[in-house]
């Protein structure tokens, strides 16, 4: 008996009918409901076309339910926190912040500590990167003059070097000993270079001690690169040694940027004991963090040398040691010893005798003369 064509596509569909139905289904399908195949991961079912053909239909998949998201930290903020200021006295003093980019951060970090204090207010004078070197050189000592003629400048802060470092010399430029050895003689850290930069720095803590204002230098941190690093140390030696001989203060802020290893550390404790990132990505300035670490230092500095900030904080206060400050500093700025070496400043004036006599009694123990008539004077005529 011939077969039609159509024959063996029913059987095959007949077969695989029996066979949805013997993998998949059980009496519990038998009674729920029609028999349906599982579909594929992918939702694929590949006998959906003959179930439909044939009036059987699939059932709903179910949703699948997407894992919840994984929480991230909070990240931490690294510009300055908002914060309100107080408002200002009309005569409040001003702390003079002056130098490169770093001095831009040191000056936020400052006005943040100072927010509060209605009696002193913050003042800038940058540019980003210029140093004391560099041609033309930046007329620091003009300017600072400038401002410190217009009133109330109660002490300046400066903050630079990273602008005076050498340049990196370039592999693919031409070396040439005839023109590198004469100019090598005044070159980064030789004799010369250092003396030139002293004259520079020199020149503007002269104009500041002439209006008998405090001058702070902050020194250099460390930096990623270790010579870097080095050059800093080198500007930081000039620094230090020519503020210290002009009566002023250097602040060395190298050590708090050190881990326990003594090297370069991005991470650190904040001025609240807290680990933050205090260095920038370029390896050589400060996060927010980092500036409000070293406005800490500064600040604890201006406190001691101005006597602290209340109503008559910046009155008769000088960094001098003829004058005696009763609401803050009890030694003089420089933390010489008694009995050590003696630094004349030219610009101070000659103390009082009686001046003079209270520094005798109280500081090398030599009694003060006798007066005719006095009882002290008396009691010592009859030993």
């Amino acid at each position: 008996m011939p077969r039609s064509p159509g024959f063996l596509p029913m059987i095959l569909l007949c077969l695989g009918l029996a066979l949805s139905g013997g993998l998949w289904g059980s009496p519990a399908h038998a009674q729920n409901g029609p028999i349906t195949p599982p579909p594929s991961e992918d939702g694929f079912n590949p006998f959906g076309p003959l179930l439909r053909l044939f009036g059987v239909t699939e059932r709903e998949r179910p949703v699948k339910e997407k894992a919840p998201a994984a929480v991230r930290p909070a990240k931490q903020p690294s510009g300055p926190p908002a914060f309100t200021a107080a408002p200002k006295d009309e005569d409040a003093g001003v702390i003079l912040v002056v130098g490169d980019g770093m001095a831009d951060g040191l000056m936020e970090g400052m006005s943040f500590i100072l927010a509060q204090k209605p009696s002193v207010r913050v003042e800038k004078i940058s540019e980003p990167k210029a140093g004391l070197l560099g041609e033309p050189p930046v007329a620091w000592a003009d300017r600072i003059a400038a401002r410190i003629a217009g009133g109330n400048v109660r002490a300046v802060v400066m903050m630079l070097g990273s602008g005076d470092l050498p340049p990196v010399p370039s592999a693919a430029a031409p070396v040439d000993p005839a023109v590198v050895e004469p100019a090598a003689t005044n070159s980064f850290g030789t004799p010369a270079w250092r003396e030139t930069y002293r004259q520079r720095l020199g020149a503007i803590i002269q104009v500041v001690r002439r209006e008998r204002k405090p001058f702070i230098v902050v020194g250099l941190p460390p930096a990623e690169s270790p010579d870097i690093s080095q050059n800093f140390q080198v500007i930081n030696d000039v620094l230090k040694l020519t503020a210290e001989g002009a009566r002023s203060t250097y602040v060395d802020i190298w050590s708090v940027f050190l881990d326990d290893n003594e090297a370069y550390a991005v991470f650190g404790p904040d001025v609240e004991g807290q680990r933050r990132r205090l260095r920038a990505n370029d390896g050589i300035g400060f996060t927010w963090a980092g500036y409000r670490k070293v406005a800490f230092f500064v600040e604890r500095e201006l406190a001691r040398v101005l006597g602290g900030y209340g109503s008559q904080a910046f009155e008769g206060v000088a960094d001098d040691p003829g004058f005696i400050v009763l609401t803050g500093r009890t030694v003089p700025a420089d933390d010489t010893l008694a009995g050590g070496p003696e630094v004349v400043d030219e610009f101070a004036p000659e103390p009082a005798a009686s001046v003079q006599a209270a520094q005798r009694f109280l500081v090398l123990g030599d009694a003060p003369a006798s007066v005719p008539g006095r009882v002290d004077a008396t009691l010592l005529e009859t030993r």
